[in-house]
């Protein structure tokens, strides 16, 4: 009887563990390198993914709480009521003919707002010394974005 319980304790777990590993599919599955204007916000393993013309990046480090304080991917609320509670970077990466357009999230922002044009890719990496903002003329120098699959 010890026996039995003991193996259904370990299904039980063995169960536990794979529902655990499908509830977050994501994986760090490469390294990943982000700089903007000599600052590094990111050099280590990320979760990067890419289709026909888009390319996404996360650390998986940012946490969005609700006010409840659960993370927001295990309850609801409005996104005027989310708080970030730890910071992360997360972006993407929209290609066309060649050169793409960067949007990231600051490291500290629930959404990828800030966006950057004119990046071209060399390599593991797309890049732009001079990199128009989307929000006006303001140039932003060295932002480079690389990804190696681990």
């Amino acid at each position: 009887m010890q026996r039995l319980a003991a193996m259904v304790s370990v299904a039980f777990i063995l169960t536990l563990t794979a529902m655990n590993a499908q509830a977050d599919s994501r994986a760090l599955n490469a390294k990943c390198s982000l700089k903007i204007d000599g600052a590094t916000y990111m050099n280590s393993q990320c979760h990067f993914s890419s289709t026909a013309d888009t390319d996404s990046f996360d650390d998986l480090k940012l946490v969005i709480v609700c006010p409840n304080g659960r993370n927001v991917a295990s309850t609801n609320c409005y996104g005027y009521e989310q708080r970030v509670t730890r910071n992360g970077v997360f972006g993407y990466l929209f290609r066309e003919e060649g050169v793409a357009r960067f949007c990231w999230n600051g490291g500290s922002q629930r959404k990828a707002q800030d966006c950057y044009e004119g990046l071209r890719k060399t390599g593991a990496c797309w890049a732009n010394a001079r990199a128009p903002s989307s929000h006006g003329a303001k140039q932003t120098s060295n932002i480079e974005l690389c990804a190696w699959r681990l």
